[in-house]
């Protein structure tokens, strides 16, 4: 069993899947401490080195967002470097597909495990009160519904549009900037406004806040969703009055071969939607290998175009397919792929978590850099 110290830097909201690993002992003295957890959102290195000491092993969990500049040589160097003046010994833990089988990171689905934890666990005795976005939540926000078939819409489409100082308090470059603030949010602008010329979705507001209401709605919820922008999951009454979620993904692009599948394709897996997401080449693949499964009238073909630009004019015709048919047809093809929303529900269900081989994928990165003098 490690003994594990966490920071107030790292955000005690956010460490659930420590607390119900039983190979981690949460300590509240650094000193005793084996392992010291931290997010890699670049903390004010002073304020840790009376917490992080040299014979200490440094885990970084760079699991709650990714971006196309995270290239493997991006962890290696530039986040390892970073932290290299608390310790030597730092292992980095992300959420990048393409490092799965990399002996000096740990690769762990932080996403998927969040979402089940936070979306399913509610009859199974875990306390989720006060973690990050389940405030007041329940067992029943949760459960699939019937879609409303008196008054719906075709498409639900929340895509936030941000600046990328909102992004992150990281010093990035100049390219690094550009990159994170024309793809993703050029990409939903436009989707935006391809969906607005017609009353087929609900579409959310082009600013830094929540895309809509979320679960919940209580006073420490709204002063975080209007005054600081703290996001939060939408309400399940939208997905009970749509058919198909219409978003990006984080990473729309093949650049640095960085491949996620995020919250924003599990929420509406959750909640009941079919999905139609724009992103990198063969993120359609990586969806149907968590073993979800996506109806046939829907067109995915876009998904194995490269070129990024040919691949978003394609995704936009499948839109344009979608918005040509009558709502009748659609609520038709929906309730005949029930099957689909009810399979893609289960799968939270059945899909073991990752959390709980994080203890053992830690030991082996130790012995390894033990071998090897901790070096990349």
């Amino acid at each position: 069993m490690y003994k594990v110290f966490i920071p107030e830097q790292f955000g005690k909201c956010h460490s659930l899947f420590i607390e119900l690993n039983p190979k981690f002992n949460i300590v509240s003295n650094p000193e005793e401490a084996d392992l010291i957890f931290l997010t890699g959102n670049r903390p004010d290195l002073n304020e840790l080195k009376n917490i992080v000491k040299p014979h200490h092993i440094l885990i970084i969990l760079e699991i709650y967002h990714i971006d196309n500049f995270m290239s493997l040589d991006w962890y290696r160097q530039d986040l390892k470097s970073y932290f290299s003046i608390l310790t030597k010994k730092i292992i980095i833990v992300h959420t990048d597909l393409n490092i799965k089988d990399n002996c000096n990171l740990i690769y762990f689905d932080h996403m998927f495990d969040r979402q089940k934890l936070y979306c399913t666990e509610y009859a199974n005795g875990i306390d989720l009160r006060g973690r990050v976005w389940t405030y007041d939540c329940n067992e029943n926000m949760y459960k699939l519904h019937p879609i409303n078939k008196v008054s719906f819409k075709k498409f639900l489409a929340p895509m936030r549009i941000y600046s990328p100082s909102e992004i992150s308090s990281e010093k990035l470059s100049e390219e690094q900037i550009d990159f994170l603030k024309f793809p993703r949010m050029s990409y939903r602008l436009r989707i935006k406004k391809h969906l607005s010329k017609n009353n087929d979705s609900f579409i959310s507001p082009n600013d830094s806040k929540a895309s809509f209401l979320p679960n919940a709605v209580n006073n420490l919820v709204l002063k975080n969703v209007c005054s600081d922008g703290f996001w939060f999951p939408i309400s399940y009454v939208y997905y009970d009055n749509s058919l198909i979620n219409v978003y990006t993904e984080t990473l729309v692009s093949n650049r640095n071969n960085v491949r996620m599948v995020t919250e924003k394709t599990f929420d509406p897996l959750i909640q009941g939607n079919f999905i139609l997401p724009f992103g990198y080449s063969g993120l359609i693949k990586d969806i149907l290998s968590y073993g979800f499964k996506l109806p046939n009238w829907i067109d995915y073909s876009y998904d194995n175009i490269l070129d990024s630009e040919e691949r978003f004019s394609a995704y936009l015709q499948s839109i344009d397919k979608l918005s040509n048919c009558s709502l009748e047809q659609l609520y038709g093809q929906a309730i005949q792929d029930m099957e689909i929303i009810e399979h893609n529900r289960s799968v939270f269900y059945t899909r073991p978590y990752s959390y709980t081989l994080l203890a053992d994928k830690i030991k082996t990165c130790i012995e390894y850099n033990d071998q090897h003098g901790w070096k990349d």
